[in-house]
Formats: C-alpha cells, structure tokens, sequence
C-alpha cells in the first residue's frame, strides 16, 4: 500500500486509515506515527482526511445508529461530494473547535518531542532502503493478523500486524537482501553461494539457510533476532568490519544457534547473547533422543541428552558431580524444569550466561 501516494479522498476510503481515526490501538497508533515521519509532507492532506472521516461518522450517528446499505451508499455520495475541490464546508463552532484540536495534535506528532524519540528509530529503515543497489517493493501490513509472502528464491516471510518489508522482486546474484521494520519470522530457502541478508534498525542478520524471527519495531528500545532452526550471524550497523562480515562466505560477528536470541539495546548501543525464553526440543534431534526418563543415570548423562535435545551447551565440574545420579522421569518438562528438578536432586544451581547452562555444585557421596 503505498501511502505516499494517497490524496485525500483515497485516505477517507481506506479502512486502515479510518481505524485509526476512529478506533486506535497501538499498532494504528505506531504505524501512522512512523508514516508522518517518514512522509511529513502529508501531514496537511492527513489533518483533512481525519476531519472528514469524523464528520461523516458523525452524520452517520444522526441519521441512524445501525444505517442500512442505501444509507451507507449515501453517505459515500456524500464522502465523494466533500472531497470534490469545489466544496466548502461549513462548520459548527464545536466542530472549529475540534479542527483546532487535530491541527495540534497533528503539530505535535511533528514536534520537537515526538521527532526527538522517533527520529533515531525512524530513519534507519528509510535511509538504509535508499542504499539497495535494486529496486524494492514494499510490503506493508495493516491487517490485524500475521500475513505471509514467498519471495523469489522460494523464501518465505510471516509479517506481523503493523510491520513493514522491503524486497526486491529479483534478488541480486551474489546476496540477499530485505529490509525490516516491525517483526518478522523468516523462512530461508538454503543457498550458501547467495547469503541472505535482513537489515533491522541497528542490526544485520546474515544466514545461509534457515529459520528465525526479528523484532525491530521503531519505537522499541530493543532489537530481538531469535534463532529457530539452523545458524545466524548478527552484527551491529556501526561495526568498523561490517563490510568485510557482509561479504565473507563464513558466518562472521556474534553466530546464533536454535534457542538462542541476540538483544540489542539501542540506549547502550550493546548485544547480549542469551537462551530464549522457552527452548523447545530441536525438530531433528526428536527422532534419535531417548525418552527423559532416567533410573540411577550419572548426571554426566544427563547432561549430554539435555545438550543434544535442546543443542545448548550445559558446563559443569565432571570431577566434582561424578557421583551425582538422577532417578526421575523429565518427559513431558520444559527445559527450565527439567533443570530445577536434575539441580534439586543433587542439590546443586544452575545459570544461564551467554547463552550455556552453567551448573555448579559441591557434589555427592559416593555410592556405598
């Protein structure tokens, strides 16, 4: 949808348009507010379209609470009659009143206060499409609901309500690239000669083939990339090597694997490795893992089925655990359970530090 484009009347017909008028919510609300920086110069032409959206709702509400088909078509008439340049409208006092107080509100989102906190996390999505060495189709979602794009190369792409993404409709021959504002799970078709790459904000994602989710909306604080199935490579926009990272055949920078995530937090321009919230049992390792169900099993053991199911790095003293043995059945268990009752039971701690399971303890008597 390319609302840059729109004029007036275009503005009043659209639905997504008239939801935020009417009946904001927070993806409305962060939506348009990104779209009036980025396009300032339709501000005015947005002021009127707002007004006209509410008088006619308005004229709606006199007329009847519940209007039938033909009223509906009336009152599109009348939506073609006050949009045409010749009329002049003539307002109630209340109703000045009310254009004074959308003419300040609009200022306002303009202002110095709301161009200050959405500025920085505005442009870099505009700033960084304008750098793409081929032209881009933007994908917009204004719906309520995650909508999914197969791109060409047989990657696919669920965006979520209130994002944006930029592609190209034929991928260059030696990369990848789209452009991200908003959240977004990717499906990448497997091509180690093309890399692909997903511009968000402050951050670059770059893999070769696999699954992962972006969270980079404008005005959060934080940049999520969430690996799903495969090996992502992140790094930073303002990284001195950026360059030769994008180019190199290797996975360079900070390298994700399934349930890992990267944040970066844009106040202190820093990335922290980390497990995701609920690490879920990797697809390929379900069929050859043994059930979780343990009798007298060294926790040396243990361990190693907690690392291969879930492809996470558990770090313990071997020597002092030697004589730890775990009698429990961990089946049906998230992870996080599984290590609060494997830890109770040899009364021992566990900690995540970036991104592996740490395990510390003062070990257990030896078997008589």
């Amino acid at each position: 949808m390319n609302y840059q484009d729109f004029k007036r009347e275009d503005f009043v017909a659209d639905s997504y348009f008239r939801k935020w008028v009417q009946n904001p919510d927070a993806a409305t609300r962060q939506f348009w507010y990104e779209f009036l920086t980025d396009y300032p110069e339709q501000t005015e032409t947005i002021r009127q379209a707002a007004e006209l959206v509410l008088d006619l709702a308005e004229l709606s509400k006199e007329k009847t609470p519940d209007p039938t088909t033909a009223e509906q078509e009336e009152a599109w008439l009348e939506i073609t009659r006050r949009t045409h340049p010749s009329y002049v409208r003539k307002l109630p006092l209340y109703r000045q009143r009310w254009t004074w107080a959308t003419a300040a509100c609009l200022a306002f989102l303009l202002s110095w206060g709301f161009w200050y906190s959405y500025r920085s996390s505005s442009q870099p999505y505009q700033s960084l499409r304008s750098t793409s060495e081929v032209p881009l189709k933007e994908w917009v979602n204004t719906t309520d609901h995650a909508q999914t794009l197969t791109l060409q190369d047989g990657s696919s792409i669920i965006l979520n309500p209130g994002s944006r993404l930029s592609y190209p409709v034929q991928f260059a021959a030696d990369k990848r690239e789209v452009y991200l504002s908003g959240e977004a799970l990717f499906e990448v078709a497997k091509n180690p000669k093309q890399p692909f790459f997903v511009y968000a904000n402050e951050l670059i994602a770059k893999v070769l083939g696999t699954s992962f989710n972006v969270r980079a909306f404008p005005k959060d604080q934080q940049v999520i990339v969430t690996v799903r199935t495969g090996r992502v490579s992140v790094f930073a926009q303002s990284d001195a090597r950026v360059k030769e990272k994008a180019s190199s055949r290797e996975l360079e920078g900070l390298v994700l694997s399934p349930n890992q995530q990267i944040t970066y937090s844009r106040q202190d321009v820093r990335m922290t490795k980390s497990l995701v919230t609920e690490p879920v049992v990797l697809s390929q390792a379900k069929p050859s893992i043994p059930p979780f169900t343990f009798r007298n099993t060294s926790v040396k053991t243990v361990f190693e089925a907690v690392e291969k199911a879930y492809g996470v790095q558990v770090v313990f003293d071997e020597e002092t655990l030697r004589n730890c043995q775990l009698t429990a059945d961990l089946t049906d268990e998230p992870l996080f359970r599984k290590l609060e009752i494997i830890c109770k039971s040899i009364e021992a701690q566990y900690q995540v530090l970036d991104a592996q399971i740490v395990i510390t303890g003062h070990g257990c008597p030896a078997n008589p």
